[in-house]
């Protein structure tokens, strides 16, 4: 968890919350009673403290004590806290992206406000327009998608000298990238030469690719581009690169840990910037900072619907839905592509893969398929749609948890039950296709694995507990006699050291104090999408590129084949993304 970090703000900084960034509400209330009141709330990454100062008849300052993710929970924060001292409002808007970060502010900002003598909160102006600056419309190049492939794109157009519109559907910028706790898969940088992984060969990451049935030539671009992407990250916006040593890898047989049946590069290809936790959001966060220190045009909460053509066919712009609900259209001499995949549509994941009818997602950005659907409604040919990495344990609700992050880690010492409170499956992070055909499915575990992760959780709601079986049944919605006989069962097999259903070695008993907690298969990663070339140009069904269209990162197809090795996915993402700028400056400018 990031160190807490404390945020000051007055009326001064509404005046720069620009670009769709604040909406408009208003508020009936009887007068304060003057004084700074603290409360607190669980956020995403723990409590959110509020310290508010009241005069008699308005909000004079908000300090704010919170762990959020500096590009979600805690910008979404940072808007919020302006538009209560720009309108004086006890109810601001909550921003999309950042659902948990929004009810922490809300929920302490209203007990503060109960402090100072409000005895009900009253919305009194929830349907006033927003006011929304839509001044500049027009640019060289439209980028649609504000993750790490658009936001990459975006500042490498701009270091290039060619003028920029980045567009957000949510509210915050970092998109799904900020799922990914992985470094970048790359071969042939400067960077890696310094660190002494000499054994990470472009022959060697393009034999590590095309091993699930990427196509060469999108293999091949990512390949060279990887190198060149890593060092301009160091060379142009100071990010400074780690790699693993090579501890797993065998000389004789560097890819012995790619291949195998969970393909993990780290060891070989791998390089992290971890300055901010991890590498999506370190290389998020300086890319969100250069951006706004180059004065890029950035409208969040603005959410495209359909691409613009000229008389000759070229895509042109989109048209949008923008932050006060009107219709803009943005247009240019091209446009990027960079929605992501299309996790967050359920419709259209069970559309390709019936199976999945009991799957959800782990993915924090609404990716809904909007990109593919515009580039199909266009000609765009779409491949590998039903090449889907799962996330096989996912908890109900919106969050997310990592590998570590379960009962005891990895390998975890939970039971895992359905919905008729039996164990089916020998536990582990691996179960997805024993968990897609139950109804429901529960992890219950011991006190002792109550991590801090999981304590997060419970705090929020995702996780409950018991004094006793009966209890823990009752929160979760099992039947008691059910459940108590599974762990009688569990436990039995524990003393007698093993496990007579399933597989299980991590034989711990279930005593005392119990948690549970609902968890489904998540559709983590979409391998498949619309069709590009080596240059980013989205394909038609010819194979031919669409004048003045390109995409970058999850909402194309074609680079992974079947498997997303671990580092490719992220590498996906900033590679590709930093290669469509290159391209499209390579285009605009001439």
């Amino acid at each position: 968890m990031k160190k807490q970090r404390k945020t000051i703000l007055s009326l001064a900084l509404a005046l720069v919350m620009t670009l769709g960034l604040l909406s408009v509400g208003g508020m009936a209330f009887a007068d304060y009673t003057s004084g700074t009141y603290t409360a607190s709330a669980v956020g995403k990454n723990g409590d959110v403290t509020l310290t508010v100062t009241y005069s008699e008849t308005e909000i004079t300052d908000i300090q704010v004590e919170q762990a959020e993710t500096e590009t979600i929970g805690g910008a979404a924060i940072e808007q919020m806290t302006a538009q209560v001292l720009a309108e004086q409002t006890l109810t601001p808007d909550g921003v999309s992206g950042a659902t948990e970060s929004s009810h922490a502010f809300l929920t302490a900002l209203a007990d503060t406000a109960e402090q100072a003598g409000v005895a009900e909160i009253v919305d009194a102006d929830a349907t006033a327009a927003a006011e929304v600056d839509y001044s500049v419309t027009e640019a060289d190049v439209i980028v649609v998608g504000a993750g790490g492939a658009g936001m990459t794109a975006a500042y490498t157009l701009l270091d290039k000298g060619v003028s920029v519109i980045l567009l957000e559907k949510s509210g915050v910028v970092g998109g799904n990238s900020l799922c990914s706790v992985q470094g970048i898969n790359a071969a042939g940088s400067r960077v890696q030469e310094s660190l002494g992984m000499d054994f990470a060969t472009p022959e060697l990451l393009k034999e590590a690719q095309m091993s699930y049935g990427g196509r060469e030539n999108l293999v091949d671009a990512y390949v060279k581009a990887s190198g060149e992407t890593v060092d301009w990250f160091a060379d142009v916006l100071g990010v400074n690169w780690t790699g693993k040593t090579g501890d797993r890898v065998d000389p004789n047989d560097p890819l012995a840990s790619v291949l195998t049946e969970h393909p993990g590069g780290g060891d070989v290809f791998m390089v992290k910037a971890e300055a901010d936790g991890y590498t999506s959001l370190s290389l998020v966060n300086t890319l969100n900072k250069a951006l706004k220190e180059a004065g890029a045009i950035v409208y969040v909460n603005t959410e495209a619907t359909q691409l613009l053509t000229d008389e000759s066919g070229r895509v042109t712009g989109v048209k949008a839905v923008g932050a006060d609900g009107s219709e803009v259209e943005f247009t240019g001499k091209a446009v990027l592509l960079a929605t992501g995949g299309f996790g967050q549509n359920h419709e259209m994941v069970v559309e390709v893969r019936p199976d999945f009818a009991n799957a959800i997602t782990d993915e924090i950005a609404p990716t809904t398929g909007d990109g593919i659907r515009m580039a199909t409604e266009l000609g765009a040919k779409t491949v590998d749609l039903a090449e889907m990495q799962t996330f096989p344990h996912v908890p109900y609700g919106d969050t997310w948890l990592s590998p570590m992050g379960m009962p005891g880690g990895f390998m975890t010492t939970a039971i895992f039950v359905n919905q008729d409170a039996q164990r089916y499956t020998s536990e582990g992070f691996e179960v997805a296709e024993a968990t897609l055909q139950q109804e429901a499915a529960y992890a219950i575990f011991n006190e002792a694995d109550l991590n801090d992760s999981l304590a997060l959780l419970e705090a929020r709601g995702f996780v409950k507990s018991g004094e006793n079986v009966t209890e823990l049944a009752e929160a979760l919605g099992l039947d008691a006699v059910a459940l108590e006989a599974t762990i009688e069962q569990w436990n039995a097999d524990c003393a007698a050291g093993q496990d007579s259903l399933f597989d299980n070695h991590k034989l711990q008993p279930l005593e005392g104090k119990l948690y549970g907690y609902r968890f489904g298969v998540g559709a983590h990663y979409m391998m498949g999408g619309v069709l590009i070339n080596e240059n980013t140009q989205v394909l038609n069904e010819n194979e031919e590129p669409i004048p003045g269209l390109y995409a970058a990162g999850e909402v194309t197809g074609g680079f992974h084949g079947t498997v997303r090795i671990d580092g490719s996915g992220t590498g996906d993402a900033f590679t590709f993304g930093h290669l469509a700028g290159e391209k499209l400056a390579e285009e605009v400018l001439g």
